[in-house]
């Protein structure tokens, strides 16, 4: 397994090749959706980083836990992930 970081939300996780191979691809670089985000990125999938894993999938279920926030705070988390998009 390949060890990847996204670079939008620079999480560490661990990709299979299985998913990735199918994926867009230009040489090395292949377009993957990080698991922590949602959000696609060009990755090398062949070369692993050194970092630990920051993102698991026992991340996620602690994620999906966590209380519906308020109108307030979905309006800021929406502002916050506009940033990153591009238009």
């Amino acid at each position: 397994m390949a060890r990847l970081k996204c670079r939008k939300c620079r999480n560490v996780f661990e990709q299979g090749l299985g998913g990735a191979v199918m994926a867009p691809h230009v040489g090395p670089l292949h377009y993957v959706k990080c698991p922590a985000c949602g959000k696609r990125s060009w990755l090398n999938i062949y070369s692993s980083v050194k970092d630990p894993i920051t993102w698991s999938p026992e991340a996620k279920q602690q994620q999906d836990a966590t209380p519906e926030l308020t109108e307030e705070e979905l309006e800021k988390k929406r502002i916050e992930d506009s940033k990153y998009e591009k238009t």
